[in-house]
């Protein structure tokens, strides 16, 4: 933790002033100069994470690589490539030798099938097969789950987080100052639980939506520029990615037709637009269900079923009771109490109602509806995690009223409030890089945390001796049916 600290360390240097080292490299090499604030924020945040993954070895851990979720997500894979049965009979033949590796559900018809969707093994795929058949040719091991597959999801998921910042960037840049959206690029990372799900335990399925819901956004908006079959192609694969990795996720559809749009007037033009392109509409919706298709083909071959939902009925949607202030201000995973950077973001959607209306309607009617959809899944605090891993998704677009923020601040003609941007990225990222180190020591619980616990552990790294009389597991079987008492801390006797 201490390396990493460091490592982060020369963000601060970076940004607050221009160093000799900068300087001598933009003399040198003057392409550098291109690069700016936000081209080497970019190449930071890629340097500390490719730091995390080889220099403190993640991909040796099998925890945190395989653990929870990700043992569905990538089921799809090696039942591929190595045993040839996506039916997954040879788990019916040996249960035993595959229970840590393969956790299957049964549907009505008998059959295993594979709890999630595929979307997240395809995002694997093009870093897994390489591996897999280097494997192969060379004569080693290639079952799936050894350490070199390991490395291959970790460095899948740093493809595509680096990839979404790109994108961040490249559409944040005509609007706000290149310092600003530095500032914004590593509080986005750094002052967040992203650091956390960008590398232990990486496989998740966050960074992987984080790239397909801004990749959307992108798409869209540079169609609404210059509208393309080939551009509709891109939006329909993207759309079908999201989907298929997330299906909650295609909330983020309602971007494509409210992206650039300020006003009625606008949305009168947009409408009028679309039906025009109607050929583009149809060829966005095939690339979609191409992309769909192959899931569809794997329910029908495994339960017999077109559609066929994993969860069965151990997991559904109270959308009558969204639990909003436990989502965002409890103490057991309120967002906003282990992510406070994203307050910041919060109100930067008053800038982006007063000075880029165009943004504000497509991402506030996403943020809102999305949380909505969140806060109403029955299990709101989404397992055991550090912070509220579901709002990782939409971070790529809740960069924009960031971002509107540090602008806002830092062309203020008081040089005072011109410091402020600094001092939150450094109060915040510092607050973030310490809560991650009392979540590895245990000073921050996984799943039941309270108000007590929260303050016995604050600005201490390491949990007290009270600490475990502190907590409150969660009431698994009252939240399936919608009910959520309030953690009661009983007094030790």
């Amino acid at each position: 933790m201490h390396n990493l600290n460091t490592a982060l360390g020369l963000i601060y240097i970076l940004l607050l002033e221009k160093v000799k080292l900068i300087q001598m490299f933009e003399n040198r090499y003057a392409f550098l100069k291109k690069w700016n604030y936000s081209g080497w924020a970019i190449f930071l945040i890629a340097l500390i994470l490719l730091f995390r993954i080889f220099y403190i070895g993640e991909y040796r851990s099998h925890k945190y690589i395989w653990g929870g979720d990700v043992m569905h997500y990538y089921a799809y894979l090696p039942a591929l490539l190595v045993y040839h049965d996506l039916r997954l009979d040879f788990v019916k033949e040996d249960p035993g030798k595959f229970e840590h590796k393969f956790w299957p559900v049964t549907a009505p018809n008998g059959n295993y099938v594979i709890m999630t969707t595929m979307g997240t093994s395809m995002m694997y795929a093009p870093f897994i097969i390489p591996f897999h058949y280097f494997l192969k040719i060379t004569g080693q091991e290639a079952m799936g789950f050894s350490a070199p597959y390991k490395l291959a999801l970790l460095l899948s998921s740093l493809f595509y987080t680096i990839l979404g910042f790109v994108l961040i960037r490249k559409m944040l840049k005509p609007y706000f100052t290149d310092l600003a959206i530095a500032l914004t690029l590593l509080c986005t990372i750094f002052a967040t639980n992203f650091l956390y799900y960008a590398t232990r335990e990486a496989a998740f399925s966050h960074a992987y939506s984080f790239f397909l819901i801004i990749w959307l956004a992108y798409n869209t908006s540079s169609y609404y520029k210059k509208p393309r079959i080939g551009r509709a192609v891109l939006m329909g694969i993207s759309a079908g990615l999201i989907a298929l990795v997330r299906p909650t996720n295609m909330v983020a559809l309602i971007l494509i037709p409210l992206w650039n749009i300020g006003s009625l007037n606008d949305l009168k033009k947009r409408a009028a637009m679309l039906l025009h392109q109607w050929k583009h509409i149809l060829v966005f919706i095939l690339a979609f269900l191409l992309i769909c298709t192959p899931q569809i083909i794997y329910w029908k071959m495994t339960s017999g079923q077109f559609f066929f939902n994993g969860y069965g009925d151990g997991g559904r949607f109270f959308f009558g009771n969204p639990q909003f202030a436990n989502i965002l201000l409890s103490y057991r995973k309120g967002w906003l109490v282990y992510t406070p950077v994203m307050l910041i973001a919060l109100l930067g959607f008053i800038h982006l109602y007063r000075r880029h209306r165009q943004f504000f309607i497509p991402v506030f009617f996403y943020f809102l509806i999305n949380t909505y959809v969140l806060a109403s899944w029955w299990l709101w605090w989404y397992g055991g995690s550090y912070g509220n891993r579901a709002f990782i998704d939409m971070y790529g677009l809740l960069a924009f009223p960031l971002a509107a923020v540090f602008h806002y601040l830092l062309i203020h003609k008081n040089w005072r409030i011109r410091v402020v941007p600094f001092l939150i990225a450094v109060i915040f990222i510092g607050h973030n890089i310490f809560q991650i180190q009392q979540y590895f020591n245990g000073a921050i619980h996984y799943v039941s945390m309270t108000k007590e616990a929260y303050w016995d552990s604050f600005g201490r790294l390491n949990r007290t001796e009270r600490f475990n009389d502190l907590l409150v597991f969660p009431d698994y079987e009252a939240a399936k049916e919608g009910r959520y008492p309030k953690p009661v801390v009983k007094p030790k006797e």
